[in-house]
């Protein structure tokens, strides 16, 4: 499967040195000297940082996603890992509050300035091109403290060493497109203007130099189309949208003169257009992987439904070794009517009195020997009939943990809770192994948990996951919490946290844990769903059982109106 940044890469460029620009000019006077009250890392390539401007709370999104780079003010909310990761970490250690915020000239390139806890200044330097997009902390000697991703430097890419400098992008000699006035002859640009614009003038992005060139085309001077952008540009003149240009949706944060776009839709700011794009990207993202992981799913499913109907059939076949056991006593009760050579013999049945029965023999074999023979085919069925149950249970507990993986993958929120599932489709031979190292962001921590509140104030928590699940039974779960699960139904573990042994819990708060189980099921759009309600200790995961199976001794159902939160 494709990681998140790839996904996103099929569908934008992310954010250009102009939308960028539009994004600073909108921001700046929101954010600077803003208080920072906390920072999240959700993903492995995404840091949210929660700014108090003294009049609202603030969410500036910083993405470094292969293909999918932005910077924004977001109204989204995010689900965070419980355990902040390394880089997320750090920055909580040392960022008090935002000084500035710039952008650095022509570059997709922002830095933040911050005054830290220790009353030093920070720098961190978001860079938003190229293929390996990365975040860098520096003190304010841009020395550098650590990256968000720790990765060796090539050709094109200084190495991000702790304690090294860190060094804005060269310049490449370009004619700057604020300071332009002149253009001499396109010389060898006949054939490929916009090529021509983009090695030449500096900023410039592929669909503004089409749409320059297109103006070039029409007759107008190189020199005069050049001054027409700047000018539009130095004056601010944005149209924010998100249209489809060449097949792919893109932000703009100017209307094209010439080029046809498709799909456009308007945006009253920039970090509006750009949480509505990026919102809708993950979205795909992850809705092209989650149908990917789900027809693999499926293919298995339907594997292990055809299974159970043959070890279904193998069981109904198992009587026979009981008319077997029954063929074998009644020729030893008939030795006496049996020669060598027979190749049957008519007895009376005393297992169902006042009937007859043939018994089938080998004339090549003793009277004693076919007797042998009988007993021998009775076990070894009762031996293939021990196995064929086993197989049952096997096939059915796997039929389970399918039907549950497969509602996880519909509940699924982030890339990396996708991550998690394909690594325990992986480790369970659903996906080949692969040998390289994975290009997904690597969870931390513990696996994620939903969390509510009971209305008398109990603190209610649910997994993401089977083995989210399985993390909540054997190390969340004390013996004397209340656990729920919809009964016969796939779906979450819901642990109800006790304070103390011998509460008592009112009905009220366990009607309301049962509806947040049902919910999270496969029964949530069903009209009223029974629940399991169990203790803690009540509830066992057996050794080697797969993830999220869990075998409970003792329970009471409650029928409930399934419920989700919003």
């Amino acid at each position: 499967m494709m990681a998140a940044s790839k996904a996103l890469s099929q569908r934008s460029a992310g954010m250009d040195v102009f939308y960028i620009e539009a994004v600073m000019a909108e921001m700046q006077p929101l954010v600077a000297r803003a208080s920072v009250k906390k920072v999240h890392q959700p993903d492995a390539d995404t840091v949210i940082l929660r700014l108090w401007n003294g009049r609202r709370e603030l969410r500036l999104r910083i993405c470094v996603a292969i293909g999918g780079t932005g910077i924004y003010l977001s109204e989204r909310t995010w689900i965070n890992p419980a355990s902040p990761p390394r880089f997320c970490q750090l920055l909580r250690a040392r960022l008090k509050s935002l000084r500035a915020i710039e952008q650095l000239p022509g570059e997709r390139v922002v830095v933040l300035t911050f005054n830290g806890h220790d009353e030093a200044s920070y720098r961190l330097v978001v860079e938003l091109y190229g293929r390996r997009p990365n975040m860098v902390l520096c003190d304010g000697d841009d020395l550098i403290i650590d990256v968000l991703h720790r990765r060796q430097g090539d050709e094109k890419h200084q190495a991000y060493m702790k304690g090294a400098v860190w060094r804005a992008p060269e310049k490449l000699g370009k004619w700057s497109l604020k300071e332009v006035v002149e253009v001499p002859e396109w010389e060898g640009a006949s054939d490929n203007p916009a090529g021509w614009l983009q090695r030449h003038v500096c900023p410039m992005t592929p669909w503004v130099a089409r749409d320059l060139a297109c103006l070039v085309a029409d007759g107008r001077q190189p020199g005069e189309v050049l001054a027409l952008f700047s000018r539009r540009r130095e004056e601010r003149d944005y149209l924010f949208q998100i249209a489809e240009w060449e097949g792919s949706p893109r932000l703009f944060a100017f209307r094209p003169y010439c080029l046809a776009l498709q799909a456009v839709r308007t945006f009253p700011s920039a970090s509006e257009a750009a949480d509505r794009f990026y919102a809708e990207c993950d979205s795909s993202g992850r809705n092209s992987e989650r149908a990917g992981l789900k027809r693999i799913a499926r293919r298995a499913l339907a594997r292990i439904e055809k299974r159970l109907e043959r070890l279904r059939h193998d069981i109904l076949s198992t009587g026979e070794s009981e008319r077997l056991q029954q063929l074998g006593q009644l020729l030893m009760a008939n030795f006496h009517k049996v020669d060598k050579g027979m190749n049957e013999v008519e007895v009376e049945n005393f297992f169902e009195p006042g009937t007859v029965v043939n018994i089938p023999l080998d004339p090549a074999l003793s009277p004693s020997q076919n007797a042998d023979r009988l007993f021998a085919k009775s076990k070894k069925i009762r031996r293939g009939y021990q196995h064929v149950r086993r197989r049952l249970a096997e096939s059915t507990d796997e039929k389970a943990w399918l039907e549950t993986l497969l509602m996880n993958l519909d509940e699924m929120e982030t890339h990396e809770d996708l991550a998690a599932v394909e690594a325990e489709m992986r480790d369970y031979g659903l996906l080949p192994k692969n040998d390289r190292k994975s290009k997904r962001p690597a969870s931390h921590g513990h696996p994620r948990l939903r969390e509510d509140v009971s209305p008398g104030g109990y603190t209610l928590q649910w997994g993401t996951s089977n083995r989210a699940n399985d993390y909540l039974v054997k190390r969340v779960c004390r013996s004397h919490d209340l656990w729920f699960h919809a009964l016969d139904r796939p779906g979450c573990h819901l642990v109800l946290k006790i304070s103390h042994q011998g509460e008592e819990v009112p009905e009220e708060d366990i009607l309301y844990a049962a509806s947040l189980a049902a919910g999270y099921s496969k029964a949530s759009a069903e009209g009223l769903a029974d629940v399991m309600v169990a203790e803690g200790s009540a509830v066992h995961k057996p050794k080697g059982a797969l993830p999220g199976l869990v075998r409970v001794k003792n329970y009471r159902t409650v029928r409930v109106s399934p419920r989700r939160n919003t």
